[in-house]
């Protein structure tokens, strides 16, 4: 059959694809027999494609493609491929040129047309679906005199998996884009940060044992740089000792103190930064007790949004911010007893200026302990290689790392936690077996919630429920949970829309208008609160239930309110429902709107990799934020020339805050 022929059968089958909320790798295998791209001579080169001679016979979903002599980069000619529909591409057969346990890079510089965008990935099946393994990444952004931005991607031995075939490197755009100097190369990639992190946590750990201080209730010290000890990043293990009075910390430095508590205390503090040079708004560092965070100082610019036509995804615009204050105040905290590691973190995209100092002042008064903790967690997104979002979606990476969370969890005696939707990807069989099976090795009673990224399959639901039964209490995605002197209510709010209105239980790319909660369970949740009017009550659903809107701490502009009316209604009725919490967005958010404590937690798969932590008390709760304790993860999640760090606080408070009941 011809290209066009067979572009419109791909897309008939796969067309879900092509919808970012579903999964970017959108092609499938060819039946037919093709030619291949002739591996280049020299080494480790696969593909050294300029499109200059015989254009390869490429695979295609739901696009064309031609040789254009208008537009080129690096010489007289580039491929432009144009989408049938919105959105599709052009892909090299991998089969038969990469071998399933090298690392690979590859590359190519793209041009986008007017308000569209190009991507560049690696995709394979695993015999029934296509996952992405590796997205590449812009090497820079802003406005370029000739519109070119070369993506630049890699692929490590140890993420590619024994089931991966029809492998495929994926030129795919949103309108029309082209594609020129299209490199793929076998290559050596030195250890990840999710790996070398652990080695550089003991050695700054070890040697800041050597200096730690004690903080007693009632002390008032300052954490001078020479208490600390210094990691330059994740390339190197080494740690150094400081020995003025002042350090400039670069991208990625980490450093640490170690503080003993005698008992338990709560602390507040500031912290001496002085900014550097470079102005760009958003994170200058992330002061952390352990994983808790206690800081995230930003730098400040008049409104602004992403580029491109997606502004939520696309990158920092070239705007500078306000010059920072030296002085940063840390939120309050529980320190409880033990030896405890204080960390100041460089971001990832910039030095994070120059440190001279932590005053620390620890409360005289005792601390009373809580009746229990449970955590929450949103947006794990359990699935296959990793993807490109806001910033990068830890999809496969983030199973072992939920389950050295929920292990670390179980340690400290938190009772529970519950996941506020998106707990995987693709919603397949095999995730969700994975989820159940993460969940019941941690020894931690987990409750989930069904999201979007939760729902595309007809037979989603029902294999949530057989594969990850302990998810759901009396075998349904709607239930009550009783924890005295709480109780929650879980909403299944992820069914979706065909065009008429109607509910389905599935994704359809062709009828699809939309997500929401059918009737008959906002009735559910009437009857469920009027049989309980005293107990205090949260909640608890995928999407935001309210966010605030307006700037964010770093001037960006958060898109307008997300409010579902009528079960908000509903909600600010009853007399004993004190907040809701959710997830979704991917950026950490609080809000109190008539009477309501709105939480919506940040991604645990995607930067910040964040979750929350509640204490539980007769009269009130309180909560705080956490980063995921493997900060090699936290690294690769980040997308560097996106500088998007300003998902981890939205707006002031957000990083700890309490309710009364």
């Amino acid at each position: 059959m011809n290209r066009r022929a067979f572009a419109r059968r791909v897309g008939a089958l796969v067309g879900a694809a092509a919808s970012p909320d579903v999964f970017l790798a959108a092609c499938a295998a060819d039946t037919g027999q093709a030619s291949q791209p002739v591996k280049p001579d020299g080494g480790d080169l696969v593909i050294n494609e300029g499109f200059e001679g015989d254009i390869p016979d490429l695979h295609t979903h739901q696009a064309e493609y031609f040789p254009d002599g208008a537009v080129a980069h690096g010489g007289g000619r580039s491929l432009r491929v144009v989408p049938m529909e919105k959105s599709g591409g052009a892909y090299f057969r991998l089969d038969g040129l990469v071998d399933l346990k090298s690392d690979y890079e590859f590359s190519a510089w793209v041009r986008s047309g007017k308000d569209g965008a190009a991507r560049l990935y690696i995709s394979a099946s695993d015999g029934q679906r296509r996952h992405t393994k590796a997205q590449a990444a812009p090497q820079a952004f802003g406005d370029k005199s000739d519109g070119w931005v070369q993506l630049v991607g890699t692929l490590r031995g140890q993420e590619w998996q024994p089931t991966d075939r029809d492998v495929m490197m994926a030129m795919f755009t949103t309108g029309e884009g082209w594609f020129d100097d299209v490199v793929l190369r076998k290559t050596h990639i030195p250890p990840p940060p999710i790996d070398t992190y652990p080695v550089i946590s003991r050695n700054l750990q070890a040697k800041a044992d050597r200096l730690a201080v004690t903080l007693s209730p009632g002390d008032d010290i300052v954490l001078k740089p020479a208490s600390g000890m210094l990691a330059a990043g994740f390339a190197s293990a080494e740690v150094q000792g400081i020995a003025g009075t002042s350090v400039e910390l670069p991208p990625d430095g980490m450093l640490v103190f170690a503080v003993d508590a005698p008992r338990a205390v709560r602390v507040a503090g500031t912290m001496h930064l002085e900014p550097n040079a470079d102005l760009r708004p958003g994170l200058r560092a992330c002061v952390m007790c352990d994983d808790t965070v206690l800081a995230t100082p930003m730098v400040s610019a008049e409104a602004w949004v992403g580029l491109g036509p997606r502004t939520l995804t696309g990158a920092m615009p070239d705007v500078t911010g306000e010059q920072p204050a030296d002085q940063v105040e840390l939120t309050d905290w529980l320190l409880p007893a033990g030896r405890h590691y204080l960390m100041v973190a460089a971001p990832h995209f910039r030095g994070g200026g120059t440190f001279r100092g932590l005053h620390l002042r620890a409360s005289q008064q005792p601390e009373p302990e809580p009746l229990y903790q449970f955590a929450l967690l949103s947006d794990t997104h359990l699935g296959s290689g990793r993807s490109l979002w806001m910033n990068f979606k830890m999809n496969e990476p983030a199973r072992a790392e939920l389950a050295a969370t929920l292990a670390s969890l179980k340690a400290e005696q938190v009772r529970f936690a519950l996941i506020a939707g998106d707990m995987t990807d693709q919603a397949t069989r095999e995730q969700f077996d994975v989820l159940g099976r993460v969940c019941r090795d941690s020894g931690l009673p987990v409750y989930g919630c069904i999201g979007n990224h939760d729902s595309y399959l007809a037979s989603s639901r029902p294999d949530a429920l057989e594969l990850c039964p302990e998810l759901f209490p009396n075998g349904t995605t709607d239930y009550v949970l009783n924890q005295a002197p709480l109780r929650f209510i879980v909403l299944d709010a992820s069914y979706w829309k065909d065009r008429s209105g109607a509910f389905m239980d599935h994704y359809d790319p062709n009828n699809g208008m939309g997500i929401g909660i059918k009737p008959e369970q906002i009735d559910w949740l009437r009857q469920t609160l009027a049989t309980d009017a005293d107990t205090p009550t949260l909640a608890v659903w995928h999407y935001p239930f309210l966010t605030r809107g307006g700037l964010s701490t770093c001037g960006y502009k958060l898109p307008a309110e997300r409010v579902d009316r009528e079960v908000l209604d509903v909600l600010e009725a009853a007399p004993n429902v004190v907040g809701t919490l959710a997830g979704h967005t991917h950026w950490n958010h609080f809000h109190i709107h008539n009477g309501l404590h709105h939480v919506t937690n940040p991604a645990y798969c995607e930067w910040p990799n964040a979750y929350r932590v509640f204490r539980v008390y007769s009269d009130h709760i309180e909560w705080e934020l956490r980063q995921v304790g493997n900060r090699g993860f936290v690294r690769e999640s980040f997308a560097p020339p996106k500088a998007l760090s300003w998902q981890i606080s939205t707006v002031e408070n957000d990083l700890r805050g309490s309710t009364v009941l």
